[in-house]
């Protein structure tokens, strides 16, 4: 009976630790900060890591490389359920491929891989497909997405002009969506060298938005994330 109650414990706490990581925009840098927090939880921690690509347009190149990054021994169709050839929002992407697949074929064929995942792993990665609003099919968007798999989120910013009004406005969305945002990572596309005034931007995020930045990443070697915040 110790056993079992133990077993069921393990189970419990391997369902309880994910996280969704979304972005301010397409191009910020999810699958990158995505990888790092994976290599660091997996090869620093000793964690067993997960990671699934519910949707990704334009090929296997996000789920390649973190299937690689983590050396994951599971298939691809596991990790990426739902594949466009095309660069695009994905629900353009559906009709321009003649994909013809409906909403609930869309969220059963994700949530079975999320199943599959969560069950196998201690800590379970999920990157989105471009930024809170994107459609994925009709008017389900990429933040109904997060909702239907009852996720926290992270977000990943850039640091540049313009991010504060990004990253706000996906604040706000996720918070109408009633979505828990664990926190805000920047993700250095721009050198912070290059970007004037760049602690006046950290700190208007973090008080117009109500929110910790609790990482900032340079480069695969030079990171700052508080991975407490994360689990």
């Amino acid at each position: 009976m110790f056993i079992d109650l133990i077993y069921c414990l393990t189970q419990t706490i391997k369902s309880d630790i994910m996280i969704f990581i979304t972005g301010t925009d397409t191009g910020v840098g999810k699958t990158y900060v995505s990888s790092i927090i994976g290599k660091h939880l997996k090869y620093k921690e000793n964690k067993n890591i997960g990671y699934l690509k519910p949707i990704e347009s334009g090929g296997v190149e996000d789920t390649t490389l973190l299937k690689n990054t983590l050396n994951l021994n599971d298939d691809l169709n596991i990790i990426n359920p739902i594949n466009l050839k095309n660069p695009l929002s994905p629900n353009i992407a559906f009709e321009v491929e003649n994909y013809d697949i409906s909403l609930n074929e869309i969220k059963n064929k994700i949530k079975n891989s999320f199943n599959i995942l969560k069950d196998k792993y201690d800590f379970l990665i999920v990157e989105g497909a471009g930024g809170v609003c994107v459609p994925i099919k009709n008017n389900f968007l990429m933040s109904d997405l997060i909702k239907f798999l009852n996720l926290d989120t992270v977000i990943v910013s850039r640091p540049n002009l313009g991010t504060i009004n990004h990253t706000i406005l996906t604040i706000e969305h996720l918070r109408n969506k009633g979505i828990e945002i664990k926190g805000v990572i920047i993700n250095c596309i721009t050198d912070l060298e290059d970007v004037k005034y760049y602690e006046k931007t950290f700190e208007t995020i973090e008080n117009v938005g109500n929110i910790d930045i609790i990482g900032i990443v340079h480069n695969h070697n030079n990171y700052d994330i508080d991975f407490d915040r994360i689990k």
